[in-house]
Order: structure tokens, then sequence, then C-alpha cells
């Protein structure tokens, strides 16, 4: 759960430890770090194959409309 909540929620390990402890479960913040940073080690090899495969096309299409209506609003704000 820690990591589903830590990138699927967006929620911060810091706010995870605080409700865990409150549900009696308290497990330290360093412990929970520690967790993230193996399992993004252990999905480091399968990160590199993707980056490989993406890498090699010719063009790489992307939908940048977010940054458009981003883009859009700062100028709005000048």
């Amino acid at each position: 759960m820690i990591m589903f909540e830590k990138f699927g929620q967006h929620q911060p390990l810091n706010r995870q430890a605080e409700r865990y402890a409150l549900e009696g479960v308290p497990i330290a913040l360093s412990t929970m770090a520690d967790a993230v940073g193996a399992v993004c080690a252990s999905l480091d090899p399968l990160l590199r194959l993707l980056e490989a495969h993406v890498m090699r096309a010719e063009r790489l299409h992307a939908d940048d409309s977010v940054l458009q209506k981003h883009t859009e609003r700062m100028i709005e704000m000048i």
C-alpha cells in the first residue's frame, strides 16, 4: 500500500506514516523511504529497457495541450 499511496495517490510518506501511527501501526518515515528506494532500484532495469525502446523510435509524439493551456493562462496573467 505504501507504494500505491506514494505513486498512485500522490500521498507523501510523512502523511502516510502519521496515518499508520494513528491506526496503531507505527512505521518510521526512514523505513518507508528505504522501501521506496528499494522498489525504485528494483524497477530500474525495467525503466532502462522501456527508455531504450522508446528512444529507438524515429519520432516521439506527445500531447502538449496541458502545457499550451498553462502557457495561455500565464500570458493572460501578464
